[in-house]
C-alpha cells in the first residue's frame, strides 16, 4: 500500500511540475521581444480559450485568435512573478493550476502593474501537456515602485520544472542534484530580458524529511529556443558552503 501511495504522490508531483513548466514558459514569452510564436503555440490546445474577468471577456477561442491577441499585446518589457500556485487534478484527468501573479511593466510615466488571479486548465495527453483554458483577472493594484525583472528567472524555472518532470531528454544531472520530491523551488536570476547568457541560483527543499538544496547554473539562451541551455551545474553544499561541479 505504501508503494502505491508513493507512486500516486510521485505522479501528482510530476504533473504539478509540468503545469508550472507551462506557466513559466507562458510568462517568459510575454516579457521580451524574443521567442518563436509557432513553437510557443504548441503549449495551447487548438481550441484554447483565453479569457479575463472570470470568463466574462473572451480574448481567444483557438490558435488563430490567440495569434491575433499576441499581435495586439504591446511589445514592451514586463515581469510576472508567481506569488502563489496550487495544483489539483480534475475529475476527467485534466490539471487545474491556480496562480496569483505580480505583474509589472515600466513606462514613460513610471511603473504600472497589478496582482492577477490566474485559473488554468491543462490537458495531459500522449503528445504532451497543453493549456485548454486560461483566465486572468486583476484583483489588486501592484504599487511596488521599483521594477523587478523576471524573464531570466521564468526561463530558468521553465527549464528546471521540465527537468524535474523528466520531459527534456537530458542526461538527468540537474534532477539528480536536486533530488526527489522537490518542493519550495525558487530561482534567483536578475539578467535583463533577452540576455543570451546568464547565471541563476536555484534553491529548494527535497525529500522526506526535507533537506535544503542549492545549485548554481550557468546558461546560454538565444530566446528563440523552447528552453535555455544549461552549460554548467555547480551543486552547493548548503551546510558547509562548498561547491562541486557537474
Amino acid at each position: 500500500m505504501m508503494k502505491a501511495d508513493n507512486a500516486v504522490i510521485t505522479h501528482s508531483r510530476s504533473r504539478h511540475h509540468i503545469a508550472l513548466h507551462l506557466a513559466h514558459r507562458w510568462f517568459a514569452f510575454l516579457e521580451a521581444s524574443v521567442g518563436n510564436l509557432d513553437t510557443h503555440l504548441a503549449i495551447f490546445h487548438p481550441q484554447v480559450q483565453l479569457s479575463g474577468h472570470r470568463g466574462n471577456h473572451v480574448f481567444a477561442r483557438d490558435h488563430e485568435s490567440l495569434k491575433a491577441w499576441f499581435a495586439a499585446v504591446p511589445d514592451v518589457i514586463s515581469s510576472h512573478h508567481i506569488v502563489h500556485a496550487s495544483f489539483a487534478d480534475a475529475d476527467n484527468g485534466d490539471g487545474l493550476l491556480s496562480m496569483v501573479v505580480a505583474y509589472q511593466a515600466p513606462g514613460d510615466s513610471g511603473i504600472h502593474g497589478s496582482i492577477i488571479s490566474y485559473e488554468t486548465r491543462i490537458e495531459f495527453a500522449a503528445g504532451g501537456a497543453r493549456f485548454i483554458a486560461l483566465d486572468k483577472t486583476p484583483i489588486l493594484a501592484n504599487t511596488r515602485p521599483e521594477y523587478e525583472t523576471s524573464w531570466a528567472a521564468n526561463r530558468v524555472l521553465a527549464r528546471v520544472y521540465a527537468e524535474l518532470a523528466g520531459i527534456t531528454g537530458s542526461d538527468g544531472q540537474l534532477r539528480a542534484v536536486l533530488g526527489n520530491d522537490v518542493r519550495q523551488l525558487a530561482v534567483h536570476a536578475t539578467a535583463p530580458e533577452a540576455s543570451r547568457a546568464y547565471e541563476a541560483l536555484v534553491t529548494c527543499n527535497a525529500g522526506n524529511p526535507a533537506v535544503g538544496r542549492a545549485v548554481h547554473l550557468t546558461l546560454s539562451d538565444d530566446g528563440e529556443a523552447t528552453l535555455p541551455t544549461i552549460e554548467r551545474i555547480v551543486a552547493l553544499d548548503v551546510d558547509a558552503g562548498t561547491a562541486s561541479c557537474r
